[in-house]
């Protein structure tokens, strides 16, 4: 079989990639040295503080090990505080710098929620949504 246009994994791919660029550049724009994982993880929580890594990953779609760096990274940058909660289990906590940053951390991804909802109509978004939910939910 021949496509002539890219599979749709490839372009929700491209597209993930690109957002991810996108919200990496707004946040250094703003003197905020934080990856676009690591705001994932941020974004989790701020949430729900004092999450266990393993539930942090299931929230952001990450693997476990990608969140634990993630986490390592932002304890480094005084964000997060971890702790070992069991030999396999850590959890981790925001810290008041984080807790600082949150407003414009938060701001941050409003404005790029905005820009991205400015590319499309309501009812396509909204068709968007749901089958990237079909998809997530259904894999």
């Amino acid at each position: 079989m021949t496509y002539e246009t890219p599979f749709l994994g490839c372009l929700v791919g491209a597209a993930f990639q690109k957002l991810t660029s996108e919200l990496e550049m707004a946040l250094k724009a703003y003197s905020l040295n934080i990856s676009a994982s690591e705001y994932m993880v941020l974004r989790a929580l701020f949430t729900s503080d004092g999450l266990q890594q393993c539930q942090i990953a299931e929230m952001v779609g990450k693997d476990k090990a990608a969140v634990s760096r993630c986490v390592a990274a932002l304890v480094k940058k005084e964000l997060v505080r971890s702790e070992q909660v069991s030999y396999k289990c850590c959890k981790a906590w925001l810290t008041e710098k984080s807790l600082a940053l949150k407003p414009q951390i938060m701001n941050i991804a409003f404005e790029r929620h905005k820009a991205l909802l400015n590319l499309a109509s309501d009812s396509e978004i909204q068709g968007f949504i749901s089958v990237l939910n079909k998809i997530v939910k259904d894999s």
